[in-house]
């Protein structure tokens, strides 16, 4: 069953969709799919998911406030005190839920997800949502239910998003523009890992170079630019004063881990499609993908919130910077995998000599961005496009 029961008007699906991938990035089941499966009646489906669910958000717009199943869900939550109201659209509600207050959304294009009311609003519900005991309103736009997480669901540090994994083809297909030798197309299942939204600040290595008196010189007067010039060794040892810090453990994502989050479920060269523009990323557009047009060259790194995140809400991982995974660099051995069918959960090789960047650089061409491409370092190497993002390892209470 699910956690969360969406309601709302069929002729909404569109504008719907993507606060439903928003909530199911964060790991919460998500009830919005009204095709009935043979043998059961449309009430007995309904009802069924409705009694199960631990919250029940409905989408109040110009067509759901006239809809009598909308209604009667929105009643029934209501009833239970598990309501959570989202405005689409400017409209009178009915007496009964008139004077709930609602996140208001009717401002928001549905295709703008950096629309920062839609942010506000859908973040604040996502955050409060896990939460168990009474709870006061985010802001005075935003109202909450409480409602309490289910006893396996990790609580997440803030920025982070729990990816669920799944089987996917990693690598390249021969005939992709830009193929590597080293990208032999393979089938890998990764289990669920949550990994964080952005490359590891200025702002946040500072803080353990102070803390550490290690002297590091940041290149960038921003915080909010990711860190460059950071060796695979400076960024396990992040990792571990991260982890020390907080009780809680971090590490380098591996370079499978790395793909399949940067792919969000696509099977292109990128996770924008079949090109990259420098309006989506930050590259050398003097260089654009095959045969499209040239972009800017912005000769520096941006800040880490900047472009469009992919679908699972990561922020950059084409572009702006090289970032280190957990594995050592084998050439042949995407190869070797191949050959042993499907592998679960992949570390890389048992031994080498360089460590896996994933992801592009400001200084490089569009090619060297896609998803499948493929870099390595020596574990001591830094350089001024080479940076890093963590994976936070939750501790499950059963």
């Amino acid at each position: 069953m699910s956690d969360i029961f969406i309601s709302y008007a069929r002729e909404d699906e569109r504008r719907v969709k993507p606060i439903v991938q928003h909530l199911q990035q964060l790991g919460w089941r998500v009830f919005w799919d009204r095709n009935i499966p043979p043998g059961q009646s449309w009430d007995e489906y309904i009802e069924q998911h409705l009694e199960a669910s631990r919250c029940v958000v409905v989408v109040w717009s110009k067509h759901s406030v006239g809809s009598r199943w909308v209604k009667a869900e929105a009643e029934e939550a209501k009833n239970r005190n598990i309501l959570v109201p989202l405005l689409l659209d400017k409209v009178k509600l009915s007496l009964g839920f008139r004077y709930i207050q609602a996140a208001d959304l009717t401002s928001w294009n549905h295709d703008d997800r950096t629309h920062p009311q839609y942010r506000a609003c859908i973040d604040a519900i996502a955050r409060m949502i896990p939460q168990s005991g009474p709870l006061e309103p985010a802001s005075p736009d935003v109202f909450v239910t409480p409602v309490e997480p289910p006893a396996s669901r990790p609580q997440l540090p803030e920025n982070f998003v729990l990816i669920k994994g799944g089987q996917f083809s990693m690598g390249s297909p021969e005939d992709e523009h830009g193929h590597e030798s080293d990208e032999t197309l393979h089938e890998v299942k990764v289990s669920d890992f949550a990994l964080c939204r952005y490359a590891v600040t200025v702002g946040e290595y500072l803080e353990f170079t102070e803390e550490a008196k290690i002297n590091y010189d940041a290149g960038t007067e921003g915080d909010r630019y990711p860190v460059v010039n950071v060796s695979w060794n400076d960024a396990v040892a992040y990792c571990r004063w991260l982890s020390e810090k907080r009780g809680e453990l971090f590490r380098l994502p591996t370079e499978a881990e790395w793909e399949y989050a940067c792919r969000g479920g696509t099977t292109t060269p990128f996770s924008t499609g079949e090109n990259l523009t420098t309006d989506e990323a930050n590259y050398d557009g003097n260089y654009p993908y095959r045969n499209n047009s040239k972009g800017k060259y912005r000769e520096a790194t941006v800040p880490v919130d900047s472009f469009e995140p992919n679908s699972y809400g990561l922020y950059n991982m084409h572009g702006n910077v090289w970032e280190w995974c957990g594995d050592w660099y084998g050439e042949k051995y995407y190869e070797e995998c191949r050959k042993k069918g499907v592998v679960e959960n992949p570390q890389g090789p048992k031994e080498g000599s360089r460590r896996v960047l994933r992801g592009g650089g400001w200084t490089y061409y569009a090619r060297y961005c896609r998803s499948a491409d493929r870099s390595s370092g020596g574990p001591g190497y830094r350089g001024n496009n080479v940076g890093f993002r963590l994976v936070f390892v939750p501790q499950f209470k059963g």
